[in-house]
């Protein structure tokens, strides 16, 4: 199978989370990253309507400054596409739900050495 490398920005609290849960579960960030793709399209693969705001002045938007580098299959990097495609927005915005969902699941069934702050903000 075919690999393709991709770019795209998320926030620095998922890549810290990300990088908290991989070490907890003993996987490498590529496997993580994968493993969130293949749970996202699993499920409903809905994206959350902040998500995919893109005014930085609405008070919703959501600022992602961190890009990230990843190699995936080439399966994944196309279920991406079309599915950003048929939303009308970014491969970014595919992933970043793709990770926030995955983080989740796997907060809901251990959330220990996480401190779950309540905000304001959503993500």
């Amino acid at each position: 199978m075919e690999k393709v490398q991709t770019s795209f920005y998320i926030t620095k609290e998922i890549k810290d989370l990300v990088k908290f849960l991989s070490k907890r579960e003993e996987i490498t960030k590529t496997v993580f990253y994968r493993r969130a793709i293949r749970n996202f399209f699993s499920v409903n693969s809905k994206i959350d309507p902040r998500v995919m705001l893109t005014e930085r002045s609405n008070p919703d938007y959501i600022r992602r400054d961190v890009l990230e580098t990843m190699i995936f299959d080439e399966d994944q990097i196309s279920l991406i596409e079309e599915k950003a495609e048929r939303l009308g927005c970014s491969k970014s915005c595919v992933i970043f739900q793709a990770l926030i969902d995955y983080c989740a699941l796997l907060l809901t069934v251990d959330a220990s050495g996480v401190e779950i702050k309540e905000t304001k903000d959503y993500y």
